[in-house]
């Protein structure tokens, strides 16, 4: 109970700060909406559970309650003792300050920066979230914002970049969203080798694989045919000369082709040089062969034979924020690694990850998106080249699609053998 104590001495002092504000603007509601998400996500597992076995009606109606008071430019509340009604009051408010600060949409801040709140991006969605309310047996990560999300500025020592990309329109039902799972056959990798610390270290210095280019222009075409949103090459598959042609394919489109163009391509990664040495770098580029961002792996992984990836390791998580969802990137083992992961506190709607490796890395990307869709929904699509595989059906590659329930899928039952293959939205699993 101390624990409990300590925590509802934290809330009524800051009740009183917030029955303190005299001006409700956009940036006080801001603040507020903060201190009420940190409050709860940090509160004792009594209230976290009633919360979660609340009926959504419960919580509105106290939320209407609340959203009177709140558009009058009054925040008074007050803390019951009950671990429930705790869940339902703060629950509620937080629901109503989400929604009043919503109201203020022509007031919304512009840039990603102006979303930032007291170590927080507070971040306006007006997509999926914002129409459909959470249901009973959901917790407070899944459906106590509706028309905002917050996320964290920083992570286990990692900045977290936002950048607004509202620009890209991914349809809002994501029950029409194709991705492409773009791979190459007989792949063969050329390292250089050298020692560090009394380690072996190995750097990627060359690829090749049969008909490169005409391939990337051939698997385009496919995501054209098909309406893909995104594609997906894998890890250390995509070498500058081949990601230039990836970009200029996409840039130099005939104008009257009036197929919609995919809205994320991520070009594979490479070992690029850069002035803080080599990194295993991910290009990120729209369908129209802009880049919009780049993104630097942070875990370096180790080969049985070559020792450990010779990078510098990344020090930010990238998050692109559309209209319609919040996606994520990462590279192999910064998802795979179970045992130091800042992905699973990234509250987003989808994951995109290249990788290569292993069965055993596939299981690895398996239990990570089972731990991010349980917390916060988010649904992950890992592109693997595959190194090795005890499974012995050709397979060059092996795809985690959209999954409910990545974790139940086996590995058997994700490769890949084509170069080029599209994976819809899943309708039930």
């Amino acid at each position: 109970m101390r624990q409990f104590d300590q925590w509802k001495q934290r809330a009524r002092e800051l009740a009183m700060a917030h029955g303190g504000i005299s001006d409700l603007d956009c940036d006080s509601l801001r603040r507020v909406l903060v201190d009420l998400h940190e409050l709860f996500v940090s509160s004792p597992g009594s209230v976290q559970k009633a919360y979660r076995a609340m009926s959504d009606t419960r919580i509105s109606d106290r939320c209407r309650d609340f959203a009177n008071a709140v558009l009058g430019g009054s925040i008074a509340w007050s803390l019951p003792a009950d671990p429930e009604q705790v869940a339902e009051v703060v629950g509620g408010l937080i629901r109503a300050v989400d929604w009043t600060l919503g109201q203020y949409r022509s007031h919304w801040p512009g840039s990603s920066s102006q979303w930032m709140m007291g170590g927080w991006y507070v971040i306006p969605r007006d997509g999926m979230r914002a129409v459909q309310s959470g249901s009973q047996s959901q917790s407070y990560q899944k459906r106590g914002l509706v028309f905002h999300r917050l996320i964290p500025s920083e992570i286990d020592g990692y900045s977290v970049e936002v950048l607004n990309a509202r620009t890209l329109h991914l349809c809002a039902d994501k029950t029409e969203w194709k991705m492409a799972a773009c791979l190459f056959e007989k792949l063969e990798l050329k390292t250089s080798r050298s020692k560090e610390c009394g380690e072996d270290r190995f750097v990627v210095r060359e690829v090749t694989a049969p008909s490169a280019d005409a391939l990337v222009a051939s698997q385009i075409e496919q995501s054209l045919l098909e309406g893909c949103v995104a594609l997906v090459w894998p890890e250390l598959t995509v070498p500058p000369g081949l990601r230039e042609r990836i970009r200029t394919l996409l840039r130099d489109r005939d104008v009257a082709d009036d197929r919609p163009p995919p809205e994320i391509v991520v070009a594979g990664t490479w070992h690029d040089t850069t002035e803080q040495g080599v990194v295993n770098r991910a290009h990120i580029y729209d369908g129209y062969g802009e880049e919009r961002l780049v993104y630097d792996k942070i875990a370096p992984f180790a080969v049985g034979g070559l020792g450990k990836e010779g990078i510098v390791p990344g020090t930010r998580l990238c998050v692109l924020a559309t209209e319609t969802a919040l996606i994520g990137f990462a590279i192999c083992l910064d998802f795979c690694d179970a045992t130091s992961n800042p992905f699973t506190e990234l509250n987003l709607d989808l994951m995109l990850v290249p990788s290569m490796g292993n069965d055993r890395t596939m299981e690895g990307h398996q239990t990570t998106a089972a731990q991010v869709e349980v917390k916060f929904g988010t649904r992950s699509f890992v592109v693997q080249h595959m190194l090795d595989s005890e499974f012995k059906d050709g397979r060059i590659g092996a795809i985690l699609p959209m999954t409910k329930r990545p974790s139940r899928v086996p590995v058997a039952h994700l490769g890949q053998n084509a170069v080029w293959k599209s994976y819809p939205w899943p309708q039930t699993t």
